[in-house]
């Protein structure tokens, strides 16, 4: 009986390396996401804010449709998690005047000095992941990472 389930042994073992890639990665996000977390608490954000702020605060989405699309998560998701972020006077969204669909978004004085105050602090948590790699071992990461997400997107 041991004969039939040693091609299957034999396959599962050659999948195991690249299982373990994916693993590593989900546990690595997953460790950073939590640390950097626990570091934005002080300044009242949870994960589903502190990445639509800074996504707003650098120019890379101007928009909730835009916003949305950049972090992955629903439209109807995003319009709640923008309504805690008005709420807390961090972001204030407006209507385009050319479309009235478009609803733009801009962070308040409050809400640039709280985004100015992420970048280190994911900084610092990024240096933690990243302690005792050489530059050219971070950048050796960097490129095999965006060759996986070039790899990927190729497929979509």
């Amino acid at each position: 009986m041991s004969g039939p389930a040693q091609p299957e042994r034999d396959a599962n073992a050659a999948l195991a390396p690249r299982q373990s890639v994916g693993r590593l990665i989900k546990q690595v996000y997953a460790s950073l996401i939590r640390r950097i977390d626990q570091r934005m608490q002080p300044l009242e954000l949870t994960a589903m804010q502190w990445e639509p702020m800074l996504l707003v605060h650098f120019g890379k989405a101007d928009t909730v449709a835009a916003l949305a699309r950049e972090s992955h998560v629903n439209c109807g998701a995003m319009t709640r998690m923008l309504d805690r972020l008005e709420e807390k006077q961090l972001l204030r969204r407006r209507r385009s005047d050319e479309d009235r669909r478009v609803v733009h978004l801009e962070l308040t004085e409050k809400g640039r000095k709280v985004a100015d105050e992420i970048m280190p602090l994911i900084r610092e948590e990024l240096n933690v992941h990243l302690r005792d790699f050489t530059p050219e071992e971070v950048a050796t990461l960097v490129g095999l990472l965006e060759r996986m997400l070039r790899n990927a997107a190729q497929e979509e």
